[in-house]
C-alpha cells in the first residue's frame, strides 16, 4: 500500500501538469490575434464543374487561387504562433493529421499558428493552422499536409472543431479544402480531388454555428 500511494501521487500530478500545460495553450491561442468576418476566399462559392482537365484556364486559375489564399493565411502575420508536443496538439488538429515519427517521439514540436475569428456570448471561434511531412523514405515525391482547423473554446476547453481548409498529398496527387466564412456566420467548404490528369469537385458543404458554440451542418 506504501508503495501505490506515491505511484498515485506521481499519476495525478503528472495529470495536473499536463491539464495546466492545456489550458495555457488554450488561452493563449484564443485570446491574442484577430482575422475579421468574412473570412476565406470567396470564389469557394463559385460553380465548379464535376470535374476539368488541366488545359480548363478558367477553373484552374480559381482552383489555384483558392490553394493560395490557404498558404498566405498560414504566414499572416497576424496570427500567434505556438509550438507543442504533438500529444497536447491533438486537441487541436484534426484527426486526419499524419504526424511525423518524430512529432510522435516527442524529438519536433508541432507549431500552431492561431487567429481569433469571432466572439460568440460564451465562447470564442478560433483558427488553428499547421503543417507537417509525411514520412516515407521510398516516396520519390513525399507527401505533406497543411490543415486549418476551426476551434471553438468555451470556459477554457475545446467543444468542438471543424477542418475548413487543407491541402493533403503531392505533386502527384492531392486531396484539399477550401472555405468562405460569409458575413452571417454560414462556413462554406468545397472538396476536391487532383492529380496530373485535372480535378475533380467532390463535394460541397454548408455550416452553421449554434448557440451554444458547436457546428452543425446545414
Amino acid at each position: 500500500m506504501k508503495k501505490i500511494i506515491p505511484i498515485l501521487v506521481f499519476l495525478a500530478t503528472l495529470s495536473c501538469s499536463k491539464s495546466i500545460s492545456q489550458i495555457s495553450t488554450v488561452k493563449g491561442i484564443s485570446e491574442f490575434s484577430k482575422v475579421s468576418l468574412p473570412y476565406g476566399d470567396k470564389d469557394v462559392l463559385h460553380e465548379f464543374p464535376a470535374d476539368w482537365s488541366k488545359d480548363n484556364s478558367l477553373q484552374d486559375s480559381l482552383y489555384n487561387k483558392l490553394s493560395l489564399f490557404l498558404f498566405q493565411d498560414r504566414d499572416n502575420p497576424a496570427r500567434s504562433t505556438f509550438k507543442v508536443d504533438y500529444p497536447e496538439a491533438k486537441t487541436f488538429i484534426a484527426k486526419e493529421f499524419v504526424p511525423s515519427g518524430d512529432m510522435k517521439n516527442k524529438k519536433s514540436k508541432i507549431e500552431l499558428k492561431s487567429a481569433q475569428v469571432f466572439d460568440g456570448k460564451n465562447f470564442k471561434i478560433v483558427s488553428v493552422l499547421y503543417e507537417g511531412k509525411i514520412d516515407c523514405k521510398t516516396c520519390e515525391y513525399p507527401e505533406s499536409q497543411t490543415q486549418n482547423v476551426l476551434l471553438s473554446i468555451k470556459d477554457g476547453k475545446v467543444i468542438d472543431k471543424l477542418p475548413i481548409s487543407y491541402l493533403n498529398g503531392s505533386d502527384l496527387g492531392q486531396s484539399s479544402r477550401y472555405f468562405y466564412i460569409d458575413s452571417d456566420k454560414t462556413i462554406h467548404l468545397k472538396d476536391f480531388k487532383s492529380d496530373e490528369e485535372g480535378v475533380t469537385f467532390a463535394q460541397y458543404l454548408k455550416y452553421k454555428i449554434t448557440p451554444d458554440g458547436k457546428f452543425a451542418k446545414l
